[in-house]
């Protein structure tokens, strides 16, 4: 599939996606109660790609219970301190100027929801450990936003990128 391709299919699965009855059964049985509060406060299309990147690891024959949270939480840093969504809008955006550095280093200071797209990875860190996350969910969310050598964030990363 092309990269544009993939984006659209992306955009596609945004739109539409939401979880079943059973794929919530499931993230109540993955997470504990503090943590399915923090995946519910995401919009469905968040929900849907945290579900997806799990069901990838587990194909991929991955059952450790906080790499699986990973996947359902690491993108909660997405939703705003007022508790808002990041639009689908500002998703297409940071795509665009990602790899624009003058552009994207005029328009972070501007936007808030640029800087929330493109801080996620620290905000998901932050706002696990605040909303009572597993001290292995923010072990491993620290290495996914800071940075370091962890089989199992190569193995998410993988997979991330095949949702």
């Amino acid at each position: 599939m092309t990269r544009v391709g993939y984006r659209i299919w992306q955009l596609w699965r945004a739109l539409t996606g939401r979880l079943t009855a059973d794929e919530h059964v499931y993230a109540q049985q993955t997470l504990t109660p503090a943590e399915y509060a923090l995946f519910v406060r995401m919009p469905p299309y968040d929900q849907r790609h945290g579900m997806d990147v799990a069901r990838v690891l587990g194909r991929l024959g991955v059952t450790e219970a906080s790499v699986l949270a990973l996947a359902l939480l690491h993108d909660i840093g997405k939703v705003g301190d007022d508790g808002r969504a990041l639009s689908l809008w500002w998703y297409g955006v940071n795509v665009l100027v990602r790899p624009l550095p003058v552009l994207r280093d005029w328009l972070l200071p501007r936007y808030e929801p640029l800087r929330r797209s493109m801080t996620h990875e620290q905000r998901s860190l932050a706002m696990a450990s605040a909303g009572g996350a597993r001290a292995d969910v923010c072990a491993l969310l620290a290495v996914l936003a800071h940075g370091g050598d962890d089989a199992r964030i190569a193995l998410f990363a993988e997979a991330d990128d095949q949702c």
